[in-house]
């Protein structure tokens, strides 16, 4: 028995070692409610860079590739901040270590020019 234990506690420890690593810089703890504020940003310039760095890989010109399709999608700005920082499916979760703030609200301002975002 106390080696069926031993083996048990380590296969839990490994499992959540392995959860704990992942480098997602984000979290799935968050409620759509504490992203409810309008739009900060018309900074599409930068928002087309953030793009560009974080999303064209899957969304190229917002239509669908390894990620759907989000052109005329029109998320609410709060839906939209939510899913970038949590992720989700396939998505990473993007956290301000990855993406600012500044950096997310102008990457709905450039987002809303191909209607992933509505205000």
């Amino acid at each position: 028995m106390g080696k069926n234990l031993f083996a048990v506690l380590m296969i839990g420890l490994l499992a959540f070692a392995f959860a704990c690593s992942k480098e997602s810089g984000g979290t799935t703890a968050l409620s759509l409610a504490s992203f409810e504020f309008p739009l900060e940003s018309t900074d599409v310039a930068t928002g087309s860079e953030v793009y560009a760095e974080f999303c064209e890989g899957c969304h190229p010109g917002g239509e669908a590739g390894d990620g759907p399709k989000i052109a005329g999608d029109l998320e609410t700005p709060a839906e939209l901040r939510w899913r970038v920082r949590s992720g989700g499916d396939d998505m990473p979760a993007f956290g301000p270590d990855k993406i600012s703030d500044p950096d997310l609200e102008a990457l709905l301002a450039f987002t809303e020019t191909f209607g992933a975002v509505k205000r």
